[in-house]
C-alpha cells in the first residue's frame, strides 16, 4: 500500500446523520434488551411450572432446568455488557473522554495494544500472559462485583442468584480471560483446535483495527452490532498484522490517539517508557513520513498537518527527531 492508501485505510468511514441515529438507537435498544433478559428473564417460570404439571421431577428443575436456565443468562450477560464495557470504557469514545477514571481504564488497555502485545512479532510469545493491570485487574473485577451485588439486591438472596454469580464469575474468568490470554501466547493446550484459531484470528483483526471485533469466544455481538471483521474476507490484514512489517494502517489508528486524544499525564508515561520501545519510535519517523506526504498531496486535509505537527513535537520531545 501507498502512504495515502495507508492514511485512508486508517480513517474512520463517514456515515450520515441518519445512519448515525438509526445504529446509535438500535445499538442502546439492543444493548438494553439483552442485558434485560439476563437479568430478569421472564419465561423459565412458566416453562419450569409447564414441565412439572407434565410430571417432570421437582428435583430434576431444581438441580438441572435452574442452574442451566441461570448460568445461560450469567453467560448472556458477561457477552452483552463485556462488549460494551470494552467497546466504550476501554477503547477511545464517548464515556473515556469525558471521565477521568474510565481514563485510566483505558489507558491499561491502549497498552496491552501498544505497548505489550502490538501486531507483529511481539503479539504471541512464549511467555505467560503479561497484563498491563498489576496485582488485581480492578477494572473488571469492580463491575463484576457492582453486578454480582445487584442481581442479588434485585433477585433475591437464593440459590439461584448463588448459581447465577458463579457462573458468571467462572466464565469470565476461565473462559473469557483464559481464552484471552492464549490469543497472546504460543505452545498452549488449545493450539490445535480450529475453532480457537478462527477466534484467534477475530482477536488479531481486533489489534489490527480496535474499532471492530470486541467479543474473545463468539463474535455475535459484534456481528449484531456491525462491528465484526471476518477472517475468511481479511485474510490480506491478519498476514500483514502478523508479519514485522512497516508502517501499517494500524499503527496510524494507534498513533492518531496518541498524538491527538492522549492527556498530559498519557503523554508523559508515554514519553518515560519510549526508551524501551525502539520499534514504537522507528514507526513514528516512518509516520512523519507519511503525513508529510500527506500535507504535500491534500493540503486541505487539516488533520494530516495537525497530526505532522504533533508527531514533529513528539520527536523533538523524544530528541529523535531526525536532521
Amino acid at each position: 500500500m501507498s502512504n495515502n492508501e495507508i492514511y485512508e485505510a486508517a480513517l474512520k468511514p463517514p456515515k450520515s446523520l441518519l445512519h448515525r441515529v438509526l445504529y446509535s438507537a438500535w445499538l442502546v435498544a439492543g444493548l438494553f434488551c439483552l442485558m434485560a433478559i439476563a437479568w430478569a428473564e421472564p419465561w423459565s417460570t412458566s416453562l419450569f411450572n409447564l414441565l412439572q404439571a407434565r410430571g417432570i421431577p421437582h428435583n430434576f428443575i431444581t438441580f438441572v432446568g435452574m442452574p442451566l436456565v441461570m448460568t445461560l443468562r450469567a453467560i448472556l450477560l458477561v457477552e452483552s455488557f463485556g462488549y460494551l464495557y470494552h467497546r466504550f470504557f476501554q477503547h477511545v469514545g464517548f464515556f473515556t473522554r469525558r471521565a477521568l477514571v474510565f481514563r485510566k481504564n483505558q489507558r491499561y488497555h491502549w497498552m496491552h495494544h501498544m505497548w505489550i502485545y502490538p501486531i507483529g512479532r511481539f503479539y504471541k510469545r512464549a511467555v505467560a500472559y503479561v497484563t498491563a493491570e498489576k496485582g488485581f485487574s480492578w477494572s473488571w473485577l469492580l463491575p463484576a462485583l457492582l453486578a454480582s451485588g445487584l442481581f442479588a439486591l434485585s433477585n433475591g438472596f437464593n440459590a439461584s442468584s448463588a448459581v447465577f454469580i458463579l457462573a458468571l464469575g467462572l466464565y469470565a474468568k476461565y473462559v473469557i480471560d483464559l481464552t484471552h490470554s492464549r490469543f497472546h501466547m504460543n505452545n498452549h493446550p488449545w493450539a490445535d483446535s480450529r475453532y480457537f484459531h478462527w477466534l484467534e484470528d477475530i482477536h488479531i483483526l481486533h489489534h489490527w483495527d480496535q474499532r471492530t471485533n470486541f467479543t474473545i469466544v463468539h463474535p455475535l455481538m459484534d456481528m449484531l452490532f456491525g462491528t465484526y471483521l471476518s477472517p475468511r474476507k481479511h485474510r490480506k490484514e491478519l498476514a500483514i498484522a502478523l508479519g514485522d512489517n512497516d508502517l501499517t494502517a494500524s499503527d496510524l489508528i494507534n498513533w492518531r490517539y496518541v498524538l491527538l486524544e492522549a492527556t498530559p499525564a498519557e503523554r508523559a508515561a508515554f514519553v518515560t517508557n519510549s526508551y524501551k520501545h525502539s520499534r514504537s519510535i522507528r514507526k513514528v519517523g516512518q509516520l512523519l513520513t507519511l503525513l508529510k506526504e500527506r500535507t504535500l498531496s491534500h493540503p486541505a486535509d487539516d488533520q494530516a498537518r495537525d497530526l505532522y505537527n504533533k508527531a514533529v513535537a513528539l520527536l523533538e520531545e523524544l530528541g529523535q527527531m531526525p536532521r
